[in-house]
């Protein structure tokens, strides 16, 4: 088993990765048959939809970093217990031309160092809002 101090530096990797846009290394600390899904409501699919397997994961992650930009989200803290790490993350993403502050918190689960499950909440209602499959009303906001 990964030591919780190795799993932390693993997170960061992975979150740098991901904020450089670096694809291949992003990639390498994936599982081949990882699941990766955004906690919500299956009425926002496809945002809520699970991605499994390593071709699958690579569009999506290639999607997402060419579509969500993470630059200035910063990891404000990580709990490993076990295999298991939780992730809150804090600050500024992008999506398009769309600056917006928010907060997001990631369950990840390794195996040997693999990352073999990401679960992520988010504001699900902001993204839904962002990719038109839902609407924030003036009296929602």
């Amino acid at each position: 088993m990964t030591s919780g101090a190795d799993l932390k530096e693993i997170v960061r990797q992975i979150f740098e990765a991901r904020a450089e846009g670096d694809l291949d290394q992003l990639m390498s600390f994936i599982g081949d048959n990882c699941v990766f899904r955004i906690a919500g409501s299956p009425e926002l699919t496809p945002l809520t939809d699970p991605v499994v397997g390593p071709a699958a994961l690579r569009a999506t992650m290639r999607h997402f970093i060419d579509t969500w930009e993470m630059k200035a989200l910063e990891i404000v803290d990580i709990c490993v217990e076990g295999n298991v790490a939780l992730v809150h993350r804090k600050g500024q993403m992008r999506y398009g031309t769309t600056h917006f502050n928010t907060e997001v918190m990631d369950k990840m689960t390794f195996d040997n160092g693999k990352l073999v499950e990401c679960v992520e909440f988010i504001d699900t209602l902001q993204a839904a809002s962002l990719l038109n499959i839902a609407t924030i009303s003036a009296a929602q906001r």
